[in-house]
This record gives structure tokens, C-alpha cells and sequence, in this order.
């Protein structure tokens, strides 16, 4: 499996990697020696001796959200934004996601492992029943790679479900800030069960028949949820939201 892993990865020999949770350092010893620089990433501490034993790796006793990544890459001679790997634990891999994202800037791709349920909200589509805030989030800014599922049987200690590999290419042409975005994504799944209007309403400074007028220009329905817009459109009613929000404080000063 580990084999599979790697050339999944497809590491090379000017990569700069950053591997999240080295742990005994099974793929660390596979995939260092065929790149240019190694960082193994670890916050157990009695995990650090199997990584110590490993020749040519950069050993981070840390939380990966500690790490100055871009201080990683603008500290080496090659001009060449890092790539992330890792087995994310389940309590935080959302979290870590997200971090991960809002440092995009110093990273050229990401080749995680995630439990299959987190990896199903990730890749949902709009509408389905795991589609949310993290699926628009990681879809707005990332171009997903779908890959294997692997049992359960290859991690000791053994989890209770499967985990599935999933590859993160970054797209260049976003609009949105990732704070931007979440604040207003915040907003919008505040309340899942109610309607997409009504949370606006409720948590942005725009009177009703504004927002009105911004659902019209997109041809969204007033009874739309917030798990119904795709990420393209969540950017378009954010941006026509910002122009209405320019209009409305003009016109009090106009002529």
C-alpha cells in the first residue's frame, strides 16, 4: 500500500515536501530520498526517535498549523513552492484543511489522507446531504483529485471506518479572500435548515428588498438553501453583494 501511496504522490527530485504526521517515518524513508528537501512533521514526541534514524529529513516537533510554511520555502535555494502529504487525524483534519488552504500562497499541491466520511463532505456535490461548509471551501479554491480507498486493516492502531487519498491542486483564478469567504460562508450555513435568505438577512447589514434584488440578478430562488449554491455561484452573490453594498452607501451622498 505504501508503494501505491507513493506513486500516487509522484514525488520528484526537486520537490520540496512537508509531510504532516511522519510518525514512524514508513513513507518518510520511501519518499525523502527521492526528493530535494524532506520535512517531517511530527507532534508526538515518542515518535521522533523512528524519524531521527531516517538520513537527510528535517524533523519538526510541532503542530503543522505552527509552521511557517512559507518561511519553509523562501528559506531554500530553489524557487519552488512546497507540496504538502499526510494522514490528517480525524478530530482536526478540517481543520487542518482549512489552514492549509489559507496558506496556499507557499504551497503548489497537497496529497492528503482523510477518513472516508470527511473525504465524502470534501468532494460532495451542491444539494447532496454532505455538501456544506467545507465542501465549498476546499471546491472553490481546489481542483480535487478523487483517489483509492484504503481498508481500514492497513493502520495500526486499526479505525473504525475506511480512509480514502484525495490530491489538492490549487486554481489560480479565485476572487474571493479565504477570510472573506469563510466569514460569509459562516453566515450563510449559520442555520442550515433555514433559508439561505433569511440567514443573510439575519446576519448581514442589507435590507430585504436589496437582497432581493442581488437573488433576481443570479436567478436564485427565494427558498434556496445555503447547501444548494455550487462554489461559482456563492462567489458571484458575494461579489453582487459587495456592489450592492457600494451602491446602497452611495446613495445617501448622492446629488
Amino acid at each position: 500500500m505504501l508503494l501505491k501511496i507513493a506513486e500516487f504522490i509522484q514525488p520528484d527530485s526537486k520537490d520540496i515536501i512537508v509531510e504532516i504526521g511522519a510518525g514512524t517515518g514508513a513513507l518518510t524513508s520511501l519518499l525523502a530520498p527521492q526528493t530535494a528537501r524532506y520535512f517531517a512533521v511530527e507532534l508526538d514526541s515518542d515518535l521522533l526517535p523512528y524519524l531521527q534514524s531516517i538520513p537527510e529529513i528535517d524533523i519538526l516537533h510541532q503542530d503543522i498549523r505552527n509552521v511557517d510554511l512559507c518561511a519553509i520555502q523562501g528559506g531554500l535555494p530553489l524557487e519552488r513552492k512546497i507540496r504538502i502529504i499526510g494522514n490528517l487525524p480525524y478530530y482536526v483534519a478540517s481543520n487542518i484543511l482549512m489552514w492549509l488552504i489559507s496558506q496556499r500562497a507557499c504551497i503548489h499541491n497537497m496529497t492528503l489522507l482523510f477518513q472516508e466520511e470527511v473525504a465524502q463532505r470534501i468532494l460532495a456535490p451542491p444539494s447532496d446531504s454532505d455538501f456544506g461548509y467545507l465542501s465549498v471551501i476546499s471546491q472553490y479554491y481546489c481542483n480535487i483529485q478523487k483517489g483509492f480507498k484504503i481498508h481500514k486493516n492497513c493502520f495500526i492502531p486499526r479505525p473504525e471506518i475506511e480512509s480514502r487519498i484525495l490530491r489538492f491542486e490549487f486554481l489560480p483564478d479565485t476572487q474571493i479572500p479565504f477570510d472573506e469567504l469563510t466569514d460569509f460562508l459562516a453566515k450563510a450555513f449559520s442555520q442550515r435548515r433555514k433559508k439561505l435568505r433569511n440567514n443573510l438577512l439575519r446576519t448581514l447589514a442589507i435590507e430585504p428588498d436589496s437582497l432581493d434584488e442581488v437573488f433576481h440578478e443570479l436567478g436564485l430562488d427565494e427558498n434556496v438553501r445555503a447547501e444548494n449554491l455550487s462554489p461559482g455561484q456563492y462567489e458571484e452573490l458575494i461579489i453582487r453583494l459587495q456592489n450592492q453594498g457600494s451602491k446602497t452607501k452611495e446613495e445617501p451622498g448622492a446629488p
